[in-house]
Formats: C-alpha cells, sequence, structure tokens
C-alpha cells in the first residue's frame, strides 16, 4: 500500500510536466463537470463510466483510478485513467456511445 501511495505521490508531482508535453501531441479535450456528465449519460444514453472503467482496467491489468466525460469537437468520449505495476499511469479514450477505443486518440 505504501508503495502505491508513494508513486501516485510522485505523479502528482511530474504531472504539470507531462501534462504540458502531452498536451502539444493531440487535440485538447474538454472535460465536463459531475452534473453535466450525469445528465448527457442519462439523456444519449451513453455507456457506464464505471463499468467500461472496470473493462479497461481488467485488460490492461492495471488498477482503475478515474474515468471522466469530456468533449471533442462533436463528440463525446470517456478518458480512463488506469495505474500499471509499473507505477506509470496510462490514459485509454473510448467513445461514450459505443465503448469502443476512441479513433482520434492513441493510449498514453
Amino acid at each position: 500500500m505504501r508503495r502505491i501511495v508513494s508513486k501516485l505521490l510522485a505523479l502528482i508531482v511530474a504531472a504539470p510536466q507531462a501534462a504540458s508535453a502531452m498536451a502539444a501531441d493531440r487535440p485538447a479535450l474538454q472535460c465536463l463537470p459531475i452534473g453535466e456528465t450525469r445528465q448527457l449519460i442519462s439523456d444519449r444514453r451513453l455507456g457506464d463510466p464505471f463499468a467500461l472503467m472496470q473493462a479497461a482496467s481488467v485488460a490492461a491489468h492495471a488498477e482503475p483510478i478515474n474515468a471522466r466525460l469530456c468533449r471533442e469537437h462533436e463528440e463525446l468520449v470517456y478518458e480512463i485513467s488506469l495505474l500499471r505495476r509499473d507505477g506509470r499511469v496510462v490514459r485509454i479514450y473510448l467513445d461514450a456511445a459505443t465503448g469502443q477505443p476512441h479513433a482520434g486518440h492513441k493510449d498514453h
């Protein structure tokens, strides 16, 4: 447990630098607040973010950290964050309507 906490703290410290480097590599996503996320999931019958996060976690052999609904242009995309055993955080992007990998993003 302490090992995981130590790795998470290291990631938090390194996150601002990594975020700016990654931002140059892909188009900016506008992640939505929880209230708007709930409304869109209900209105548009989007995939269940928790089920998609769990499935991604199992497939990647990683611990689930977070799932966020984001808008990229007119598309809705789930950004799933997972913590691998080596301490690396990976992000998987899924089409919110279909649950399939989003064509506009590579996994990071």
